[in-house]
């Protein structure tokens, strides 16, 4: 069973990990800059000094937008070579998700989906939601079934310490969802004014890229912990698992 003691063991662990400084110190500032715009960006659009559209940080092919295309695609081949060094199911769990997201992101996949369900859903008339975003709601309630139970079932088969690492990379993906799915379905509720809607998106938006960095510093601080343990095991040089091991 997963302690409170063995996350924070976890977590300094990994927070220790070189290879996640460097990386956070070449995202994190560039992260700034688009937070800057972003918030520039939604000023402009509440006062009607507008700017251009890709610096919004949720505008499709955004600035912000491909920082995220790149983080969530890292994170998933840093799971990927996680689970092939390690064979952890609970790595390849998370890559497979990862990469779900970042395909999801790039192609609006439930988006497209919310749109195709929308003319067979009955809305009830007290609901004020839109069809389309019922749909999507429905969609990523599968994905997150289907990725919960195959991520019990992970847990189940792998190591103590794969099993921590994975939940810690499984709460911070279920924040991009709170931010990504129930922050932004607050933004379709009702009607809001122009004001208010830029407050609710740029908390949307915000959220979810500090979540998808979250999720990034961890797999890459996890990658880096479980190479070092890997070379640092006998009869190991090559970092791979053993048949007895």
């Amino acid at each position: 069973m997963v302690t409170i003691a063995d996350i924070g063991r976890a977590l300094r662990e990994i927070a220790s990990a070189r290879a996640m400084h460097r990386a956070l110190m070449i995202v994190v500032p560039y992260a700034c800059v688009l937070v800057g715009l972003d918030v520039a960006a939604h000023y402009g659009d509440a006062t009607g000094a507008y700017l251009p559209v890709q610096f919004f940080m949720s505008e499709d092919r955004s600035f912000g937008e491909f920082l995220e295309y790149t983080m969530t695609g890292c994170a998933a081949l840093f799971m990927a070579l996680c689970w092939q060094r390690l064979r952890a199911p609970v790595y390849l769990a998370n890559a497979l998700l990862l990469v779900w997201l970042t395909l999801d992101n790039w192609a609006e996949l439930h988006e497209r989906f919310g749109l195709a369900l929308a003319p067979v859903l009955p809305i009830p008339a007290w609901l004020p939601l839109h069809a389309n975003h019922l749909g999507e709601l429905i969609f990523f309630g599968v994905v997150g079934v289907l990725w919960l139970a195959g991520m019990i079932s992970a847990h189940r088969r792998s190591q103590h310490r794969e099993a921590v690492h994975g939940l810690l990379i499984g709460t911070a993906i279920a924040l991009i969802a709170v931010f990504g799915v129930f922050v932004d379905l607050l933004t379709s509720l009702g009607e809001h004014s122009v004001g208010w809607l830029n407050v609710l998106a740029f908390v949307e938006d915000e959220g979810e890229f500090a979540a998808i960095i979250l999720v990034f510093a961890l797999t890459v601080g996890i990658f880096d912990v479980e190479r070092r343990r890997a070379g640092a095991l006998p009869g190991t040089a090559a970092g791979l698992r053993t048949a007895g091991a």
